[in-house]
């Protein structure tokens, strides 16, 4: 055999077999990131779809569950000021800041809460991620199953002791709302207090209700149960250890795009609570009737005129009647993934809610240069107050 045919390859020979190779790496480099990037925009959106969909499932059911026990009650019970204490300990009205992300929360007077199937307190909670004011929804509901309509009582009430028309709507440990219909010394509606059956009761038609229990206290800041006369009724708000368990809960978003509820009556181990991930910020809007045929006339804010959480919660009767005429809240949703991509991947510098309401009502998010290396999703849901309705 000769040299000739001995050789090995030549440095262009090489050199043209190096360069087809990284043409070839860069082809598959470049289809990878391709692939690569449309994976992880179908992979968030789809992780963002789900996340709307869970977060506006478990606010709808809070909201269509919204006054439930007491809201025949309304002219009377609507409005009143909340005083609960819990172990001994006032947990309503609340005597100290609330834990993050509610703990600039006012819900119109400082650490009193009233009794409302829903308000919305505008732009009190500032997520971290967002650094922009997001809403507050403020949901209550009983859950006792019977016992809708307000027992009366057939006499004042002691300090351990409710004396009722009957106890048949009642079961051993029931949390108990006490409501007077009379005006309060002021002349407008009356405090209600929070209290709890005793655990040795049965219920029927004997008119003694017995109160005891982690939720009782003979008083509460300047209310007392022996303070309510024989025109005080009382409402069966639910159990505390079964299904029937009462919802007076605060709605807001946090840090982290993490949709948080806490617990004001504190019926929960763990008051607050983180219900989704991937929430940037919530608004919300009233749906009014103001013709008296069950239906929505108009849509309004909860930052200005007679709908704003000062006005609903100034315990009047004209305010117990405004919070009766709202019908629905639109909640709005913005959703966000948690990781930054490396280039632009939103081109549009806003995102807009209640765009179909009009200008007036609408809500656009401007979205800064660095906002735009995120991705985002809006999710609407029109959800009646179905109590409201009834």
């Amino acid at each position: 055999m000769t040299l000739r045919f001995a050789r090995g390859m030549t440095l262009i020979e090489l050199m043209v077999a190096l360069v087809i190779a990284m043409v070839l790496s860069l082809a598959v480099f470049g289809i990878m990131a391709t692939f690569e990037g449309r994976r992880r925009t179908l992979g968030s959106g789809a992780d963002l779809d789900q996340t709307g969909s869970v977060a506006m499932f478990e606010i709808d059911r809070w909201v269509r569950s919204a006054g439930t026990g007491y809201s025949r009650s309304y002219l009377y019970s609507y409005g009143c000021a909340l005083y609960a204490a819990k172990s001994g300990s006032q947990v309503l009205p609340v005597a100290s800041s609330l834990p993050a992300p509610f703990a600039s929360v006012d819900p119109g007077s400082s650490g009193v809460f009233r009794l409302a199937p829903v308000l919305i307190l505008p732009g009190q909670t500032t997520p971290g991620a967002s650094g922009q004011a997001s809403d507050v929804l403020v949901l209550m509901a009983g859950a006792a199953g019977n016992g809708e309509v307000a027992t009366l009582f057939s006499a004042a009430a002691a300090a351990a002791q409710l004396n009722l028309a009957n106890s048949v709507p009642f079961s051993a440990s029931d949390l108990v709302l006490l409501a007077d219909q009379s005006p309060g010394s002021s002349g407008g509606i009356a405090p209600c207090m929070v209290t709890q059956a005793a655990s040795t009761i049965s219920g029927g038609a004997n008119s003694a209700l017995a109160l005891g229990g982690t939720w009782y206290a003979a008083a509460v800041g300047t209310q007392s149960v022996s303070g309510y006369p024989d025109s005080a009724v009382a409402i069966n708000l639910g159990g505390v250890s079964d299904s029937r368990t009462p919802s007076f809960q605060l709605i807001g978003v946090g840090d982290n795009n993490t949709l948080y509820s806490y617990d004001l009556l504190q019926v929960s181990a763990t008051p607050l609570q983180a219900r989704a991930q991937g929430v940037f910020e919530l608004h919300a809007l009233y749906g009014i009737d103001t013709s008296g045929d069950g239906k929505i006339d108009s849509w309004v804010k909860a930052d200005s005129g007679s709908y704003t959480a000062v006005a609903l919660s100034a315990g009047t009767s004209t305010a117990a009647k405004l919070l009766q005429t709202i019908k629905a809240v639109r909640v709005g949703l913005i959703l966000r993934t948690s990781l930054p991509e490396r280039d632009v991947v939103n081109t549009a510098t806003t995102l807009t809610l209640f765009s179909d309401l009009g200008s007036s009502l609408s809500l656009t998010r401007a979205l800064s240069s660095d906002e735009q290396h995120y991705r985002y999703r809006t999710v609407e849901a029109t959800i009646p107050v179905r109590n409201n309705v009834l």
